[in-house]
């Protein structure tokens, strides 16, 4: 009774090693690997295009955003003096007259906006290089205003013999902003709104990629 089933047992395990090797070399011999084809590559490119597509127009709805300000308190002073001047007579001498001198001061507050307009901003991405390319436009002064409660006219010094009045110099505020304007510029208030905006754009576009893909911000 036992070397039967010792025979049945050697049968069967016999019969399993026939099967085994059938199925290896009819079925699984004729599996290809499983490759992504150019098909599967497409659908790739496609949505990294979409993601492309999507931080462009995320951007683009913010418009213009100011990424800097400058503040000015500023203080300045005329001087004014009757002049000597016999140039009418052809005669080339110019000079102040002693005892007229007189002067007063004034000041003025203010703000100047600096920033980009993000519906410039351009976006492309290079799948083979890993990296997110943004083309972005130079920096801007968006807008720029004098405080009018904020100028004060003292320290006025009349002289008699050459009376004068804060009102007969009369400043006009486009020229305190255009004056403005520049200081800001040279004291680099638009390489200021730049650095500011490159840190606003790899913390919008870090929230759409992956963190393979390395960030690279280009003026355009």
């Amino acid at each position: 009774m036992k070397i039967r089933n010792v025979i049945k047992l050697l049968l069967v395990v016999a019969l399993l090693c026939v099967g085994a090797t059938w199925w290896y070399l009819q079925v699984y011999k004729k599996l290809e690997p499983i490759s992504i084809g150019q098909d599967d590559q497409g659908i790739i490119q496609d949505d990294l295009a979409v993601i492309g597509e999507t931080i462009e127009s995320g951007l683009r709805q913010i418009g213009e955003m100011n990424t800097a300000e400058y503040y000015f308190t500023r203080t300045e002073t005329v001087e004014d003096s009757k002049k000597l001047d016999l140039t009418s007579i052809g005669i080339d001498f110019v000079t102040n007259i002693p005892l007229t001198s007189n002067s007063f001061t004034y000041s003025y507050d203010g703000n100047i906006k600096a920033g980009i307009d993000f519906t410039e901003i351009e976006v492309s991405i290079d799948r083979d290089a890993k990296t997110i390319t943004v083309l972005l436009p130079k920096s801007r002064i968006m807008s720029s205003e004098v405080d009018p409660d904020s100028y004060k006219f003292y320290e006025i010094k009349n002289n008699i013999l050459n009376p004068i009045s804060p009102e007969d110099y009369a400043v006009s505020f486009a020229d305190l902003i255009h004056k403005e304007e520049e200081r800001a510029v040279e004291e680099g208030l638009l390489e200021k709104a730049d650095e500011n905006a490159q840190k606003i754009l790899k913390n919008f576009i870090s929230s759409y990629s992956s963190d393979s893909y390395s960030i690279t911000i280009k003026t355009k």
